[in-house]
């Protein structure tokens, strides 16, 4: 989970992009967020060692409304396996920089939207998720 206290002014023009395929590469996904319009730079973050993509990136957009066309548009696309998020990107800043929540011990039959209503009376929460396991489901 991530909660954001601070009141940040987000850039509507830079989107990062998670859950990539592990062999896409940087071109590619410039081209495929190309498609959508007028990209001013774009990054996939790979590891420094072993140069492996690392899953996510960043598509800075010339026009705020080609990035928003972006999320409405690949958002939840899937390639090959992976099914990508595509949503804005917070700025670096010293109010968000450590604000990862993690929290364990939740009961088995919590749902997002429960969880999310427990924390947001303490912040903006910017995402959150709850890990389930692979076999069981729960």
């Amino acid at each position: 989970m991530f909660l954001e206290s601070g009141s940040i002014e987000d850039s509507k023009t830079n989107l990062i992009v998670n859950y990539l395929p592990q062999n896409m590469t940087q071109e590619e996904l410039k081209s495929l967020f190309g498609s959508i319009g007028e990209i001013e730079s774009c990054k996939l973050v790979r590891d420094k060692i072993t140069g492996q993509s690392l899953g996510y990136g960043f598509v800075n957009y010339v026009d705020p409304k080609d990035a928003e066309k972006a999320i409405n548009t690949l958002n939840g696309l899937r390639l090959q396996t992976k099914t990508i998020k595509v949503s804005y990107a917070r700025p670096s800043s010293a109010s968000i920089r450590d604000a990862n929540l993690y929290v364990s011990g939740l009961p088995k039959t919590m749902t997002q939207k429960e969880l999310e209503q427990l924390f947001s009376q303490y912040g903006r929460i910017i995402t959150s998720r709850i890990l389930v396991d692979q076999v069981t489901g729960e």
